[in-house]
């Protein structure tokens, strides 16, 4: 089959511009390189039952509006740090659903650890921005 030149140029334009703008399409890369994520406040506690620490689990803060959640291994001493795309890298600013997983603390029929795994019945929340990133999370 035999391609006119017309067709050729019009079909060589087209390949030209889908690679010209493959770049802005889809993804978390913008022409320039630099990514596109929402700025992280760096986030850290401590989490206590019955004021003692907690020596084990994982904390989730799960933002209201938009981004990633948030999680951090408790440590020996009950603290955590927060990270969203990396360990220790912070949340996304705003309001917080709270997540308290794989404590090991026993309560009657799990009823404890259930309820701390829900976002919706943790009963913990936080507002993290700049002036507030330090969260002290009681378990009751």
């Amino acid at each position: 089959m035999l391609i006119a030149p017309r067709a050729l140029s019009t079909t060589a334009l087209f390949l030209l511009l889908t690679l010209a703008l493959a770049p802005l399409g889809c993804g978390s890369r913008v022409s320039s390189g630099a990514d596109v994520r929402t700025e992280l406040v760096p986030v850290k506690g401590k989490v206590t039952y019955k004021g003692q620490p907690v020596a084990k689990g994982t904390v989730t803060f799960e933002p209201d509006d938009y981004g990633r959640p948030a999680t951090g291994p408790i440590q020996a001493d009950g603290t955590f740090t927060l990270g969203t795309y990396k360990p220790g890298d912070g949340a996304v600013p705003g309001h917080h659903r709270i997540t308290i997983t794989e404590t090991g603390i026993k309560s009657p029929r799990d009823a404890l650890a259930t309820r701390l795994a829900s976002p919706a019945a943790s009963g913990l929340s936080a507002d993290v921005d700049a002036e507030h990133s330090e969260f002290p999370l009681e378990i009751h």
